[in-house]
């Protein structure tokens, strides 16, 4: 980056970062419909578009590729496919879109379902794929800090801090701020209407031949494949729940026995001789959720006696 390169810092997490994308390709992906599922690049790839607009960019967080932590939701993601939706076949905006998209015929759904679809799509292993924007971060220039910010004094006390900080502003000042902190902008902002929808998955052994996902009005099944990467060997996520407002961080020992049943039907492949899955992990993970929806704009604030633009990305939920 040249001198005159304006900085921008990305708060990639405060206090609670979501990041998934696409990495793997998979077969034909089957989604059963009987009466419905998604998942953003935010902090990271911000970075990497600013970078490669020959912005200097600098992203901070608490937690960073490789951590785990329960309001840490990258590693436990399952990104796959598009939104569904309950009204039906013909009224999912994207089928003109993906690829090889077809109903399912009626002979091959399970038992119970009114309806199914079939259509080429993608997986993504998180892990592998946050790492891999980080790697890109570094490589075009940027920089990655780990710093915990106050929340004591909202978003003005917490720039207020970074300003102060002359390793994060490069001792050089900042240009503008890009704020993509999920679930802690319910405290850095401070924004009320941010609020988790927990989500519960447990990671089995073994790559699923496909991702297949199954809707009702009881809730949500899905497997996704993730294949291997850095030296790991491939898994599979099994789901889940979407619960809105539900702040509790344990797993639920008993729910995910029902995640394993209902999925059995989708990944028969992957059943031992005993007839079960091979659990490696249980995880629960908040989607950071927001009353009336993102909120993606642009903010011009005071802080130091400066006037510095703040841009405003947080609140997607499950389709960040």
């Amino acid at each position: 980056m040249s001198e005159s390169s304006k900085h921008v810092i990305v708060i990639g997490y405060a206090p609670y970062l979501k990041t998934f994308a696409v990495l793997d390709r998979v077969p034909i992906l089957p989604c059963y419909l009987t009466e419905f599922y998604s998942a953003g690049v935010i902090g990271l790839q911000t970075a990497i578009n600013l970078l490669q607009t020959k912005y200097d960019v600098t992203v901070i967080g608490e937690y960073m590729p490789g951590d785990t932590d329960v309001d840490y939701t990258s590693p436990w993601d399952s990104p796959s496919h598009p939104e569904l939706t309950p009204n039906g076949i013909d009224s999912l905006w994207w089928r003109d879109i993906v690829s090889g998209f077809a109903p399912l015929p009626t002979s091959s759904l399970p038992p119970n379902v009114g309806a199914g679809i079939y259509f080429s799509s993608f997986t993504v292993n998180p892990p592998v794929y946050i790492e891999y924007l980080r790697s890109q971060v570094l490589a075009l220039g940027g920089r990655v800090q780990r710093l915990v910010l106050p929340v004591s004094g909202g978003l003005l006390g917490a720039l207020s801090a970074l300003l102060q900080n002359k390793e994060a502003t490069l001792a050089k000042g900042v240009h503008a701020f890009v704020n993509a902190t999920g679930m802690g902008a319910r405290t850095l902002v401070p924004d009320e209407r941010v609020f988790p929808t927990r989500g519960q998955t447990l990671v089995v052994r073994g790559v699923a031949d496909r991702a297949r996902t199954r809707v009702g009005d009881w809730g949500i099944s899905y497997v996704i494949p993730r294949s291997g990467g850095l030296g790991e060997e491939g898994s599979t996520i099994l789901g889940g729940c979407k619960e809105a407002r539900n702040w509790n961080k344990n797993v639920d020992d008993a729910f995910s026995k029902v995640i394993m049943e209902r999925c059995k039907v989708l990944a028969p492949e992957l059943l031992n001789g005993k007839g079960e899955f091979e659990v490696l992990s249980s995880q629960v993970g908040f989607r950071p959720s927001r009353e009336g929806g993102p909120r993606v704009e642009l903010e011009e604030v005071i802080v130091e006696n400066q006037k510095i633009p703040v841009v405003h990305s947080y609140g997607h939920a499950g389709a960040g």
